[in-house]
């Protein structure tokens, strides 16, 4: 915990009205200033500085209070981020509680970066990196576009960065702990990133804390990033979020890679952030949650990039974020994309991106026929679990009718409320016993069998006749004494129930009120 007395020692050391300064222009009214207010959108100045306090406060949209808290609305700082962000501007020294020497350790793992991002910024400019600045430009990025993201160009080198920092003052110990050099198996350093074109990638209070790097040819790894170090960790991070962070306005979108984040801000549009060659985690998710409501996949439309859209879905909701998804056509990437359609076109596509559930339920049909009974039912297996996970009772409703109707069974059974104990639609529901699949499999067979009838198939392939002269599917129901040898394999899977051919994830279908009579 930072120490009060120091706290104050920095509010008392940075003038308000200096600080305020430096983000807007102010006007001096008698013992007061005033500004348009940088927090909301106004044509008659409403936002006042208060010196004698060292205060502010906005009459029109009521924000207010001392140093620290304009800078956490100015910058979208928490408090101890928005006070170590002074102290930086001071040139202060934050009082850690380690007393191990970490604040030092990581303020020198800081200044490495930063002097080694401006090495490799400078040779991007020079002839040694004429190769990067072509790659760069022959992505359609402009020099205005590669000075904002700082971006550079380590040489094809085993040492000008090692040589360079050494003159610097820095020695091999601390660039081993930055993780800008290497050590070989015979002990000897040398620069871990060469002949790459280099990423910097910023925190919040805009300190280099670890670079990416990227191969221009086909050669392997693509990417190469900063190992984990006292003031890096890949899972808690993202890139471009300094800029994203006062651009989000309640939606941010994730990108897969640095180029699309560049391609897509370059085409106008900030809020854009991406992972740092990891798969989307929960501190990254639960990170942009700070800044947006809403996050807009936009990740690649191949097989693996619809795979980390599903991945990345699950964890964003568990984060509190309503998630949509970029679909594509025409390009494997936003970047291909904006090159081959333009901004305007991809703002359109921003706007129609589509809820996570209907994407979801999209993705569930490809490769199926649903002019056919084996294509709908498949369709309806996998459908079901996806309806099962969603929370709200009013949305499973919505989203269950829509698959009725694409599968061609009845909406009505949708509807059905059982008593249940208030979980709302069984066929929509996770069931988590074994006994809760059970029941769920059982009045699956009733729907199921009033659909196949209804579609004119043979029903004595799958159903047995019970007592009554009607058809059940009792006889494939493994609770019921006697009955399990009859149970039909293929129903098994359709089950679920790891027991009896199926994979054991269970299926919630949609219930009828009891066996259908055969006419």
């Amino acid at each position: 915990m930072i120490p009060r007395s120091f706290i104050e020692q920095l509010t008392a050391q940075c003038d308000i009205e200096d600080i305020v300064r430096s983000y807007v222009p102010l006007k001096r009214a008698g013992r007061t200033a005033k500004a348009l207010c940088p927090f909301h959108s106004e044509k008659t100045p409403s936002f006042v500085v208060y010196p004698e306090n060292q205060s502010f406060y906005c009459f029109g949209c009521g924000k207010g209070g001392d140093v620290i808290r304009f800078v956490m609305e100015a910058e979208h700082l928490d408090y101890p981020e928005a006070i170590r962000f002074l102290a930086a501007r001071a040139g202060m020294a934050v009082p850690e509680e380690e007393e191990d020497g970490t604040a030092a350790r990581k303020m020198r793992i800081y200044e490495i970066n930063r002097e080694a991002a401006r090495f490799f910024h400078k040779c991007l400019k020079s002839q040694a990196g004429q190769a990067g600045y072509r790659y760069l430009r022959g992505r359609g990025l402009s020099d205005q576009t590669i000075t904002a993201f700082g971006l550079g160009f380590a040489p094809d080198s085993w040492d000008s960065l090692r040589d360079f920092l050494q003159k610097k003052g820095f020695k091999r110990e601390e660039m081993l702990d930055a993780a800008v050099l290497a050590r070989g198996r015979g002990g000897h350093c040398y620069d871990k990133f060469r002949n790459r074109v280099m990423f910097p990638i910023i925190d919040l209070r805009g300190n280099v804390i670890g670079f990416g790097g990227r191969v221009m040819d086909d050669s392997r790894p693509k990417y190469l990033n900063t190992d984990d170090t006292p003031v890096f960790k890949k899972s808690r991070n993202l890139f471009s979020l300094n800029f994203a962070k006062g651009e989000a306005d309640g939606r941010l979108i994730l990108a897969e890679g640095y180029m699309d984040v560049i391609a897509i801000y370059a085409a106008g549009f900030h809020n854009v952030v991406a992972t740092l060659g990891t798969a989307l985690t929960e501190e990254q998710a639960r990170l942009m949650s700070k800044y947006a409501k809403e996050v807009v996949i936009a990740y690649d439309s191949d097989g693996p990039g619809q795979a980390a859209t599903h991945r990345a879905i699950n964890i964003l909701s568990d984060a509190g974020l309503s998630a949509r998804v970029l679909h594509m056509e025409g390009a494997k990437d936003p970047d291909e994309y904006i090159k081959k359609f333009g901004a305007k076109r991809f703002e359109i596509l921003l706007g129609n991106a589509g809820d996570a559930t209907t994407h979801e339920l999209e993705s569930a049909k490809k490769a199926l026929d649903l002019k056919t009974p084996e294509g709908r039912i498949e369709y309806l297996k996998r459908a079901v679990n996806i309806l099962a996970d969603i929370r709200n009772p009013l949305s499973r409703e919505v989203y269950a009718a829509s698959v009725a109707r694409d599968a061609g069974v009845s909406v009505e059974s949708a509807e059905y409320k059982s008593g249940d104990g208030g979980r709302g639609n069984p066929c929509l529901y996770a069931a988590a016993s074994r006994r809760m699949r059970q029941d769920a499999g059982r009045r699956l067979g009733h729907r199921l069998y009033y659909y196949i009838r209804q579609k004119g198939i043979e029903r004595n392939a799958h159903f047995a006749r019970g007592t009554g002269g009607h058809y059940t599917d009792d006889a494939f129901h493994p609770s019921l004494p006697g009955r399990g040898k009859r149970r039909s394999k293929d129903f098994g899977a359709l089950f679920g129930d790891a027991g009896h051919g199926g994979d054991g994830r269970g299926l919630y279908p949609h219930p009828c009120a009891g066996a259908a009579k055969a006419g």
